[in-house]
């Protein structure tokens, strides 16, 4: 069984397997933001969400655990999920940051 488990952890990555990872984050429409805070107040990590918010970008605050709690609690609808492909499948031109073995190294779409 162990052995078994380690095989799972340690075969590596091939050109020909898609590492496409589809995660969602927070977004916001910058107009609708009437900087009140109340999204970065209700952050359990303590985000400032409403910085993010008011500049219409998404949250990229690597501690950002995409709870959703400013989503929930923001009473303009300023916020909103919008799913990011993070790692996509390899192509062409990701197929040269492969090492020599064929694992990726990181490749982003």
């Amino acid at each position: 069984m162990l052995r078994k488990v380690k095989q799972l952890f340690s075969t590596p990555v091939t050109a020909n397997e898609p590492q496409k990872v589809d995660l969602g984050r927070v977004t916001a429409d910058g107009t609708r933001c009437v900087q009140c805070g109340i999204c970065g107040y209700n952050c359990p990590v303590g985000i400032p969400v409403r910085d993010y918010a008011r500049q219409g970008l998404p949250v990229t605050d690597a501690s950002c655990i995409t709870c959703g709690q400013c989503i929930n609690v923001c009473p303009r609808g300023t916020l909103r999920w919008e799913k990011a492909a993070l790692l996509a499948a390899p192509t062409a031109e990701t197929n040269e940051r492969l090492t020599p073995g064929g694992q990726h190294l990181i490749s982003y779409g």
